[in-house]
């Protein structure tokens, strides 16, 4: 890992959704971000590249990921260079396909809510909620229709997607 990267924990909440009417959430003023997310080979949990896009800029990330449990886990961040983030990807994990998302980002009573929109996906979607604590209170729009809970379902994990997605495995 790099030196300087930020660590922070991360603890969310991740559902899987039906797909969203995106119409019925442009009440809350979402940001909408074109992401693309590409998984490195790794010995030390996930690490992955980012290509974050709204409207005409770029930023690039490089994140790594060590697994607490399902839905917590330390991640190390670092912005990087365009040109950092174009040698990364010599260091694509061969048995994981691109990420191709829309985030749509937008506040919900008091938690910011992470809408992922996946090309292969047509009926259903993810939504996370990042908390403070494992009994931070949190809400759903009720235009956000729940399938489940997968915060502790790896197959939901985007480093899972990226597998699946490369084997045509996806449901």
């Amino acid at each position: 890992m790099n030196n300087d990267m930020q660590m922070q924990i991360e603890l969310e909440k991740k559902f899987l959704i039906e797909y969203p009417d995106l119409n019925e959430l442009e009440k809350y003023s979402p940001k909408k971000y074109e992401i693309e997310q590409i998984y490195l080979l790794s010995e030390t949990g996930s690490r992955r590249i980012r290509a974050r896009r709204e409207g005409g800029s770029c930023i690039y990330i490089e994140t790594v990921k060590i697994r607490i449990n399902g839905s917590k886990c330390y991640e190390y961040e670092r912005e990087i260079s365009k040109e950092e983030y174009e040698s990364f990807k010599a260091d694509a994990d061969p048995k994981c396909a691109p990420i191709i998302k829309d985030r749509y980002v937008f506040p919900y009573k008091d938690k910011i809510m992470e809408l992922d929109v996946y090309p292969f996906w047509s009926d259903k979607a993810i939504l996370e909620i990042e908390l403070e604590n494992e009994n931070d209170p949190y809400f759903i729009p009720d235009e956000i229709k729940v399938i489940k809970d997968v915060s502790d379902d790896k197959k939901y994990k985007n480093a899972a997607l990226a597998r699946a997605l490369k084997c045509n495995k996806l449901d």
